[in-house]
């Protein structure tokens, strides 16, 4: 059997990697600083929209059999101590975020009292917006992932699962604000795919919690997010927006990685979930498409 929730991460990983390369090719021979234009025809640039289509064909046939729970529990659960850090590590960033949002917006606040006629007020309004829902997604992801690792589910996980998308649309909307007068593309493109396709994985995932699952589609946008995210570090962002964006990488990776398990992985061992399970409770029998296989 192809551990396809070994190779697709690591494939996205690698792939964000050589893409950072690639990145960072492009900005220190390819761009004019003065003119703030790229070079036309530059080969890192057409090696990046190779790199790109090559690996959003790759996952879109690997995950085209794709089929698991319905449900998040069973289709995110992961009792591996490498998830709940990653997951745990994501919330942390995002409570950091938060506290990094607060002082950007007050900047930008203080610019925009200085000289009304040049800044716009809607810039930090929507930075302190993000930087409200980075406190409340940073627990949200916590919680998350915790349930997952545990196999236990609360009644208020259904409202938190809402808080990470939330937060990443916030991010869209200042980020937008931020470069929606920049007409060279090539500048900010990949840091908005990025935080596009990290926003669909994040909805995506809240989808489990209110009857709109859709495995391959969540697939797809977990294992291009991070692949985006990873290039778009070699833009070196701002801190507020770099530790974001660290964030949800290390949430989607998690993400990926625990729903590749449960959709075309093998079965986690019943003596690993019964180690997780909470006092008291049995491990629940659930529907796998590789029920047989052996971890």
């Amino acid at each position: 059997m192809k551990r396809y929730d070994i190779l697709l991460p690591t494939l996205a990983v690698v792939g964000g990697g050589v893409g950072f390369g690639l990145r960072r090719w492009q900005l220190t021979t390819g761009y004019d600083p003065q003119t703030q234009l790229f070079v036309h025809g530059h080969p890192a640039s057409y090696a990046l929209l190779l790199l790109t289509a090559v690996l959003a064909l790759l996952f879109l046939l690997s995950i085209r059999t794709a089929k698991g729970p319905e449900d998040f529990l069973p289709a995110f659960r992961c009792p591996n101590s490498g998830y709940m850090t990653g997951m745990a590590a994501s919330g942390l960033l995002l409570l950091g975020a938060g506290v990094l949002g607060l002082l950007d917006g007050m900047g930008q606040l203080s610019a925009w009292k200085m000289d009304p006629e040049s800044y716009l007020i809607t810039y930090p309004i929507a930075i302190f917006i993000c930087a409200f829902l980075c406190f409340l997604a940073g627990p949200a992801q916590l919680t998350l992932g915790r349930s997952a690792y545990r196999e236990t589910l609360g009644e208020s996980c259904s409202l938190l699962a809402v808080f990470p998308p939330m937060a990443a649309l916030a991010w869209l909307f200042s980020f937008h604000l931020d470069h929606g007068t920049d007409p060279v593309l090539m500048g900010y493109g990949i840091t908005l795919a990025a935080v596009v396709f990290l926003l669909l994985a994040q909805y995506e995932c809240a989808a489990f919690f209110h009857g709109r699952p859709h495995p391959r589609r969540a697939l797809f946008f977990l294992l291009m997010g991070t692949y985006l995210a990873l290039i778009s570090l070699a833009d070196l962002p701002e801190p507020f927006f770099l530790v974001l964006m660290v964030s949800f990488l290390l949430a989607s990776l998690s993400q990926s990685w625990a729903l590749l398990r449960n959709t075309m992985g093998p079965h986690w061992p019943k003596r690993l979930l019964h180690e997780r399970m909470p006092s008291g409770a049995e491990p629940k029998d659930t529907a796998h498409p590789n029920e047989g296989s052996v971890s």
